[in-house]
Parts: structure tokens; C-alpha cells; sequence
């Protein structure tokens, strides 16, 4: 029985984590070319209501997926408007960002479906793959996810080989690293900034639709619960390299799966005690790693030609 409880406990990690992961890949790479975007939070919400509402209006979470993908891209390429183009502090755009996902979403649910709610979410569903899935124990764990699970786990990797080995790759850091020895090489740095926070923006998006039409099939509002700041810590956590992005959020998920389970073995305590847990995750890692950490030199830095 303990092992079926394992079991379960490490697939569901796995399905808490991507919605975290999809955001800190984004992030992953905005923060490479020199933009931080602490509004995350505000961008999953709003693709999280986006794809609730195309899914019902098209009858396909597709719909929905494109739906968010879209929304999220186009209020990263209001942060970087603000942040990039205009040079406002990015601490602040994010804030902005936050508010306004968080109003436009709620306010958008209740205009769209007013306060009876919505009915039956189109999702995606469950991907079995033939003969994996049936392994006993890595099965479940592995191979008996939502085709987006396996979509954000490739994205790891293929942005693991294409950051450090490929030219865009290079002209990111680049631009993250040193902006002036870049644009003196003759790259547009803000359109490069611009281009690599609409990716971390519609990357966001992706997490909330995967929140609200593969992992839960609804919306309720605010129902990010903290995951953008959660994904910035993985960002930090594992040291601006996608596969460590990965591995950072299933400990995340893991962990929000393991708060919910422990709420019903200890009815005794607060339920509040547990859903701290990977907060209090989050803040250890950074603090572990905040030492070590090497952040792109240009992080959080506007650029200006002399």
C-alpha cells in the first residue's frame, strides 16, 4: 500500500509541476537575454482564464491552448514595452502585470459566464502510451500524462541544447551578458529583449492553460496560487539552464502533491501548515543557491546606446 501511495504521489508531482515548468522555461530564456519579468503570476492567470473560454467557445483545448499562448505573448510584449522599449524598472512592470492578469481574468469569468460559472471544461486528456504506460511503477510516474506533460519536458531539453550550441542561443546570452559589446556586433538588442520576453510571456500563458484545462478542467480565480513565483525561484534555483529549470519543479510539484495528501493523513493540524510547504521549498532553494549563483550580468538592466 505505501508503495501505491508513492506512486501516486510522485505521478501527481509530475502533473503539479508542469504548469511551474512551462513559466520557468519562458522565463528561463527572458532572463538570458536580460529581462526579468516578476509578473508571471498575472500572465499564467490570464492564460488560465483564455483557455477556459476558447475551450468552451470552440469546443477543443487546442483552441483554448492557442487562446493563452496568444494572450500570454501579447502581455509579454506589453512587459517588454514598458521594460525594454520605454526602460521603466522591470520590478515594476511585473507588478503592473500581476494586477492586471489578475483583474482582467476575474473580471473576464464573470462577464463571460456570469455567477452560475462555467459547466464541462473541454481538457486534454491522459496520453497512455502502449506498453510504457502498463511498466510496473515507472509507468504511472512516466508515460501516463497529458500530451502537453511530455511537450514541456521536451521544450527542457531542446532549450537545454539550443541555448549554450546554436546562434540565437548565443546572441541571447549575448545580449543578457554584455548588451553593449552585442549591439557593437551589430544586434538589435531590444528587439532581441522584445522577441525573448513575448517567448516568456506566451510560455507563461501555456503553463496557465495546462492549469486550467489538463491538470483542474476549470478556472477559479487567483487559482495560480503563488506558481509564478515559484517558477522565478526554479529560474534562480537551477542556475539559468532549462534541464535544471525541469528537475527544480517536479521537486516544486512533488511537493504540492505531497501538501495535499498530508492534509488529509494529519486532520488534526491546520490545513495551512501544509500549504506553506512549497513556499517554504522555494525560499530554502534560493537562499541555497542565491549564494553561488551567477546572474546574467545584464539582468534587470535597461539598455541605452551611448
Amino acid at each position: 500500500m505505501d508503495g501505491v501511495l508513492l506512486v501516486g504521489l510522485l505521478a501527481s508531482g509530475v502533473r503539479f509541476a508542469m504548469p511551474i515548468l512551462f513559466a520557468a522555461l519562458g522565463e528561463t530564456v527572458a532572463q538570458r537575454a536580460g529581462v526579468l519579468n516578476v509578473g508571471l503570476e498575472g500572465i499564467m492567470l490570464a492564460g488560465a482564464f483564455l483557455a477556459v473560454l476558447c475551450a468552451v467557445a470552440t469546443g477543443s483545448p487546442w483552441g483554448g491552448l492557442a487562446a493563452a499562448a496568444a494572450g500570454g505573448l501579447a502581455m509579454g510584449l506589453l512587459h517588454g514595452l514598458m521594460a525594454v522599449r520605454m526602460k521603466v524598472d522591470q520590478i515594476i512592470a511585473g507588478i503592473a502585470l500581476i494586477l492586471l492578469g489578475l483583474g482582467l481574468s476575474g473580471f473576464g469569468y464573470r462577464l463571460a459566464f456570469g455567477a452560475g460559472g462555467v459547466g464541462q471544461v473541454p481538457g486534454f486528456a491522459r496520453l497512455d502510451i502502449p506498453g510504457l504506460s502498463d511498466i510496473p511503477v515507472l509507468g504511472p510516474i512516466l508515460f501516463g500524462h497529458h500530451l502537453l506533460a511530455y511537450a514541456g519536458v521536451t521544450a527542457a531539453f531542446g532549450l537545454a541544447w539550443v541555448l549554450p550550441r546554436s546562434g540565437l542561443g548565443l546572441t541571447l546570452r549575448a545580449v543578457g551578458e554584455n548588451p553593449k559589446a552585442a549591439d557593437a556586433a551589430g544586434i538589435d538588442v531590444d528587439r532581441v529583449r522584445m522577441a525573448a520576453a513575448a517567448f516568456g510571456g506566451a510560455m507563461a500563458g501555456i503553463g496557465g492553460a495546462y492549469l486550467s484545462t489538463a491538470q483542474l478542467a476549470g478556472f477559479v480565480e487567483n487559482m495560480v496560487a503563488g506558481r509564478g513565483f515559484i517558477a522565478i525561484a526554479c529560474v534562480v534555483f537551477a542556475r539559468w539552464n532549462p534541464v535544471g529549470a525541469l528537475v527544480a519543479a517536479l521537486l516544486f510539484g512533488i511537493a504540492d502533491a505531497a501538501q495535499i495528501r498530508l492534509q488529509s493523513l494529519y486532520p488534526g493540524i491546520p490545513y495551512q501548515a501544509f500549504i506553506i510547504l512549497p513556499f517554504v521549498l522555494a525560499l530554502a532553494a534560493l537562499a541555497a543557491a542565491a549564494r553561488s549563483a551567477h546572474l546574467p550580468a545584464a539582468l534587470g538592466r535597461p539598455y541605452r546606446r551611448d
